[in-house]
């Protein structure tokens, strides 16, 4: 993996600081989150048992209603009350009226019953119907109380009202006629409670009108909810019906007086329609064929609530849920209980999710701003030492990278940290012995071996090189004239000067040979103009050390002269030597005919030969000048060798043109005419040599298959 890919220091310290406070407040969270459902879990518990609560006080105030038509039944049965006698049963449904307050009426409805059709219809004679009520003139409990008894008389029914002021007694106000009434026994709800389906059930009713107020506009009619039963006389004989209604008003303070703190309570029905008014104001209207409450203006969270699938799902085997929702942006909790002996009548309580959960919430508040401090803190106090040791490492990191680039400089040893410092330490000990080794060693090649981070081992591939010899003339009579300090501090300037030369040109120095260099180029740092480069930097040499050569350092000394052989060819390079001692330099024929072109120069009285591979790659940048056809000694191929003259003129080039002229002539064995243009060409060194071999072909010719070719007996 690239270090750049790699965390730092900084990141790494972050990324754990973060990691650690996000674990701890995960824990911390994923334990409150688990207090509050446990929380949320025994909210449900304590909702249901008061919704059990509200459904027993509900059925207990309509269980007065129940035991008001229990008490009639079996005084009936057992002949405590008989039904023929009028103004017993008047009595006895005024004292069970009065004994409970939110009774609004009790009705007793009496005709022959025949038997059941196959159908379960009731079949009732024609004669002997009558029913005798007795209720509370309106829905205050100190209101009047009426007793209507209805008779056929004159084959028509009529109904006859005692209507008492309150507080008076039974008999406190005459019977009086009053408008004429329909046969009770034909009534809707005395067929149905005398049919073979329902005989001896006790029938409840969902919320609708009195019929004792038929005669009255809906807005003023009372709302009750009633019970009633065919019960039978001691012979077990049908004797009536019995019907006691309730009103609803207590049904309807029930919920205001049950709801505490932040709970709501409704009582609704499986389709979420309202049972109970949420305000005193609330109508009452008919919803198809049920009266049920219409609140105009429910709060978003009963609304809610009332629209519950929760609802709709009740039934015997289920029948309580709990379920959360949201209402107006915030979290609701509901729980819904179906209610017993009911027109699928529903007990749901509403409360806040946060009046449970509140104290909790600001728990985790606070847990969560307290790890969000701490780990600011941490975070703080850590960039300080995260500052202190990122100064310290940026030096290491600093002084690393300078030797990544090769710059192995001394650096000052100076940390905060003692670790950082003995790290210091060992690179400035490390960068002493790579300069050291850099004066061994080929700094490229080292730059090679780094980068593709691998050891060296014998062996070597085959590279196309340009290669260069170096040697001073007369350099033995220098060292002669000499002591061995004068000499090494003199040789060491040369060689200082000539390997200046040639690494600015991207060349290496393969090694010392006395006063003799050997380089090469593209190898291992690999160029495509390696030839021009060789070409560049002998030129360099001789600008570096006549440089030299004219400053004090060299103390006076007479000028050396250098001589320079250039070849390109395709040479072994790699690690040659012992397993545990290894040269990098260049092996092969080519090697050799480049130190062979060096030793040429003596011959020609030339600074710089070069091979015809150097030219052909250099001419375009450089003029160089023919010199001869060489067999050089251990080579029987001849080689054409060149002169450089130096960067491209026309100047060079016409010299080169003139003794190139001559060097053709001489080769056409027209010795003459190359005597000719040699005279005009100047008495230069090579001039002088060729001259001196065109008197020598003109004294003693040579034998017809001569061809020119010098065949050089010396090194």
């Amino acid at each position: 993996m690239g270090t750049h890919r790699r965390p730092t220091l900084v990141q790494l310290f972050v990324w754990a600081t973060l990691s650690i406070a996000l674990a701890f407040g995960c824990a911390g969270y994923g334990v409150l989150e688990s207090l509050r459902r446990s929380i949320i879990e025994r909210s449900d518990r304590l909702r249901d048992a008061d919704a059990r609560r509200i459904g027993d006080r509900l059925s207990e105030e309509l269980g007065k209603a129940a035991s008001t038509l229990a008490s009639l039944e079996a005084s009936l049965r057992f002949g405590a009350l008989r039904i023929d006698d009028p103004l017993e049963v008047e009595t006895r449904l005024f004292e069970e009226l009065l004994s409970q307050p939110t009774v609004s009426d009790v009705t007793l409805t009496h005709a022959e019953l025949l038997g059941h059709d196959p159908d379960g219809t009731a079949r009732i004679g024609r004669d002997d119907r009558w029913q005798l009520s007795v209720f509370r003139a309106s829905a205050d409990p100190e209101s009047a109380i009426v007793t209507r008894r209805i008779l056929e008389e004159d084959e028509r029914f009529k109904a006859r009202l005692r209507t008492r002021p309150p507080g008076s007694t039974l008999m406190g106000a005459p019977m009086l006629p009053a408008e004429n009434a329909s046969d009770p026994a034909l009534h809707a709800t005395f067929e149905t409670t005398v049919s073979q389906r329902l005989y001896g059930r006790a029938i409840w009713s969902d919320l609708s009108f009195s019929e004792l107020d038929a005669a009255l506009p809906a807005a003023e009619r009372r709302v009750v909810v009633t019970v009633q039963k065919a019960v039978e006389d001691p012979a077990g004989r049908f004797a009536a019906v019995v019907r006691v209604g309730m009103l609803t008003r207590r049904i309807d303070e029930l919920p205001r007086l049950e709801t505490h703190g932040a709970q709501r309570v409704v009582l609704c029905d499986r389709r979420g329609r309202l049972v109970a008014r949420l305000d005193p104001g609330d109508p009452i209207e008919i919803a198809g064929d049920d009266l049920r409450v219409v609140s105009r203006r429910p709060p978003p969270e009963i609304a809610a609530a009332l629209a519950s699938p929760a609802l709709r799902v009740l039934s015997t085997s289920k029948p309580e849920r709990s379920e959360p929702f949201t209402a107006g942006g915030a979290r609701f909790l509901a729980t819904f209980r179906a209610l017993d002996n009911s027109q699928q009548w529903v007990v749901g309580i509403v409360v806040p999710e946060a009046y449970y959960t509140s104290d909790l919430v600001a728990l985790r508040t606070r847990f969560l701003v307290a790890v969000l401090a701490v780990t600011a803190v941490v975070l703080v106090a850590g960039a300080l030492v995260l500052g202190r040791l990122r100064s310290s490492l940026g030096r290491v990191v600093s002084a690393t990278n300078r030797m990544r680039r090769f710059d192995f400089s001394a650096s000052p040893v100076d940390a905060s940290l003692r670790e950082t410092a003995e790290v210091m330490d060992g690179i400035e000990r490390a960068k002493t012995s790579m300069r050291a080794l850099g004066k061994y060693v080929p700094i490229d090649l080292v730059r090679e071996l780094y980068e593709a981070n691998r050891e060296p081992t014998l062996g070597g591939d085959l590279v196309e090189l340009s290669l260069c010899f170096s040697d001073i003339e007369g350099f033995t009579g220098l060292a002669e004239s000499l002591t061995p300090t004068a000499l090494a501090l003199a040789l060491g300037r040369y060689l200082t000067a000539m390997t200046e030369g040639v690494r600015s040109t991207g060349g290496t120095v393969d090694k010392f040979i006395g006063d003799s260099v050997m380089a090469f180029w593209n190898a291992p740092a690999r160029c495509d103009d390696h030839a021009r480069r060789a070409c560049r930097a002998v030129l360099a040499c001789q600008q570096s050390t006549a440089a030299l050569y004219a400053s004090p350092a060299w103390s006076g000394l007479p000028p050396l002269f250098t001589r320079f052989g250039l070849h390109r060819a395709t040479v072994m390079v790699g690690h040659f030597g012992a397993p545990n001692r290894f040269s990098y330099t260049a092996l092969g024929d080519g090697v050799n005919l480049a130190s062979r072109l060096e030793g040429l120069c003596k011959h020609y009285g030339v600074a710089v030969l070069a091979s015809e591979a150097i030219v052909t790659n250099a001419r375009d940048e450089f003029s160089f000048r023919l010199i001869d056809k060489v067999a050089v000694k251990g080579k029987s191929q001849a080689t054409l060798v060149y002169e450089l003259l130096g960067p491209r003129s026309d100047r060079a080039d016409a010299r080169a043109m003139t003794y190139e002229s001559a060097l053709e002539a001489y080769f056409a064995r027209d010795f003459r005419r190359a005597l000719q243009v040699l005279d005009v060409a100047g008495q230069d060194p090579p001039s002088r040599l060729l001259a001196a071999r065109c008197q020598a072909m003109l004294s003693h010719p040579p034998p017809p298959d001569w061809d020119g070719v010098y065949v050089a007996t010396s090194k």
